[in-house]
C-alpha cells in the first residue's frame, strides 16, 4: 500500500507544471570571431645537410658519406660553435642501385645517405655556414627555416588581440541593430599554436655569374615570423 502511494506522489510530482522560475529563459546572443597575428623577429635556424653516394661497394659508399658528414659537422662545431645537441642524424641508409638498360635490370652500385638536422642560435652566421658547407662537393643543403626559441609572450599577445578582434565586431554588430553587448557566454580556442609560420631565408649568391659562385659570399636576408591565434565568442544580448 505504501508502495502505491509513493508512485502515486511522483505521478503527481511528474505532472505538475513548471513554476515561472524553472522555465529556461531565451537569451538572444551575437556570436563572432577575432583573429589576430604578431610578428617577431627569429632567433633560431634549422636546415638540413645531407650527403649521398654511389660506388661499387656499400663499405665505399658509407665511408665517403660518413666522411663527408665528419666534414660538414666540424665546420659546424669547431668554426662556428654549434653544440653536438643541436646535431640530430634525422636519417642513414645504405641500400643497391639500379638502372634499367634496354628494359633490363642492371645493378650500377650501392647507395648510402645520410641526413643530419642542424639547429643555430646564431641566426647571424647563415650565410657564412652555407659558403663554409657549398664548398664540399656531395653535400646537400635544405632551406633554413627560422624559428624564434620562446614564443609565449607572442601567443599570449596574439590571443589578447584576438579576443578585442572580437569584441569589436560584437560592438559593431550590436551598434547597428540597436542592442548592447552583454557578458561572454563561451569561448572556443580556433589557434593552432604549435604551428606558428615560418618563413624560408632568403640565401642568395653575391656573384655575377655561375663560375664566380663558390668563392662569393653567400648573403643572407632574414625575415620575420609569425604566430596566430583565432577565437569564438559568444556573447549575450542586451536589449
Amino acid at each position: 500500500m505504501k508502495s502505491k502511494v509513493l508512485a502515486a506522489a511522483a505521478a503527481l510530482i511528474i505532472a505538475l507544471p513548471l513554476s515561472a522560475a524553472e522555465i529556461p529563459e531565451f537569451i538572444p546572443t551575437i556570436s563572432v570571431s577575432g583573429n589576430s597575428e604578431v610578428s617577431m623577429a627569429p632567433d633560431t635556424a634549422r636546415f638540413t645537410v645531407t650527403a649521398s653516394f654511389l660506388e661499387d661497394t656499400t663499405a665505399e659508399a658509407r665511408e665517403k658519406t660518413t666522411e663527408m658528414i665528419a666534414d660538414a659537422v666540424s665546420i659546424l662545431t669547431e668554426k662556428y660553435g654549434v653544440q653536438e645537441e643541436d646535431l640530430s642524424t634525422e636519417y642513414i641508409s645504405a641500400y643497391p642501385e639500379y638502372q634499367y638498360v634496354d628494359n633490363e635490370k642492371i645493378l650500377i652500385g650501392q647507395r648510402a645517405t645520410q641526413e643530419v638536422d642542424i639547429t643555430l642560435r646564431n641566426i647571424d652566421n647563415i650565410g657564412d655556414i652555407y659558403t663554409d658547407l657549398m664548398a664540399l662537393d656531395g653535400i646537400t643543403l635544405s632551406d633554413v627555416s627560422l624559428d624564434k626559441a620562446d614564443k609565449s609572450e607572442e601567443y599570449r599577445e596574439a590571443r589578447m588581440n584576438a579576443v578585442k578582434d572580437a569584441y569589436e565586431k560584437a560592438s559593431s554588430y550590436a551598434e547597428a541593430a540597436g542592442v548592447k553587448v552583454g557578458k561572454i557566454l563561451s569561448i572556443s580556442d580556433n589557434s593552432s599554436y604549435a604551428a606558428p609560420i615560418y618563413r624560408s631565408a632568403n640565401l642568395m649568391l653575391a656573384a655575377a655569374d655561375a663560375s664566380s659562385a663558390k668563392a662569393a659570399p653567400i648573403t643572407y636576408y632574414s625575415n620575420d615570423i609569425t604566430v596566430s591565434s583565432s577565437v569564438s565568442i559568444v556573447y549575450a544580448i542586451e536589449q
